[in-house]
Formats: C-alpha cells, structure tokens, sequence
C-alpha cells in the first residue's frame, strides 16, 4: 500500500479515536446509488452496541477501507454481515475491530438519493437488498462506463 494513503488512513483512525468526525471522499461503485465516486461523507466512531442494520458502515478489510450498509450483526460472535447497495452478494462476515466508524452525512454528492443516509430508508434498503442489489449492480455498471466515457475526453492516439 502506499506510504501516503497509510499515513493518512492512520491520521484519520487516530482523529476517530479522540472522538471527532471527519470528512473523507469516497471511491468506487459499490454504494452505488447512494454514494458516487468523490463523493464527500462525514464519518464519525460507533460502538458495536450501537450499530443498528440499515447503517453504512467504514470497516477495513485488506489494507481498504469500505463503506458498506450493515445487514445484520450477531451479538454472540460479534460478526458483521455487510453488503454494498451496488453489489449482489453480501460480504465475507466483518469482525467488530474493523470498524472505523459509520457515515453520518453525505456531504457533497452528485446522487439525488444521498439524503436518504440515517432516515428510514436504510431499514428498508436492509429488507430490499436482495432485489436491489442485483438492479443496481446493472444500472452501476451502465453508469459507470458513462462517467468513464465522459471523464476520459478525446482518445489519444500514438504515433509510433
């Protein structure tokens, strides 16, 4: 992993644990339609007592950070089951000491649906997931290609 990003993950777990919210950008498709690439989110540090399903989550699982919506926790073995709004499987079970914290504003976006973090929906996002998940893994994908397309700009060719 590179230097940098390390330093800056360990910056950013250490404001966490001194009990401030930070402000990160965000990556990847996986939220989608929820999160959008670069979009800006403020996470804050959770206890396990206090994750409830339908919470988006920031859990670290080899060296990335992620930022998924928790689906169920257990109680006795203190796993984790997690899954991306834009994936159509759920996630290898994640353990409580992964955590970092959970995204409590979407601070910048460019989705219309980036309101619904911390409101009802996410009960309702937990429940539809199977359904969902499929559908917007689809419509990610086609969105994606389109941001690609229209953020590459005109090909570029070689003279060799």
């Amino acid at each position: 992993m590179n230097k940098n990003i390390q330093q800056y993950r360990e910056w950013i777990d250490q404001m966490l644990n001194e009990g401030k919210t930070v402000q990160v950008p965000v990556y990847g498709m996986s939220m989608f339609p929820i999160l959008m690439p670069r979009d800006s989110v403020q996470i804050k540090r959770i206890t396990f007592d206090e994750m409830k399903p339908g919470q988006v989550l920031i859990f670290e699982r080899e060296g990335q950070w992620i930022a998924h919506r928790l689906i169920k926790k257990d109680s006795l073995t203190g796993l984790l089951i997690t899954r991306g709004d834009g994936l159509p499987y759920h996630d290898e079970p994640v353990t409580s000491n992964n955590i970092k914290g959970i995204i409590t504003k979407v601070i910048k976006t460019r989705s219309p649906f980036a309101w619904s973090i911390n409101t009802r929906i996410d009960r309702f996002m937990v429940w539809a997931a199977p359904v969902t998940g499929k559908f917007f893994w689809y419509v990610g994908r086609v969105v994606s290609r389109g941001i690609r397309v229209l953020s590459s700009g005109p090909p570029v060719t070689s003279s060799e």
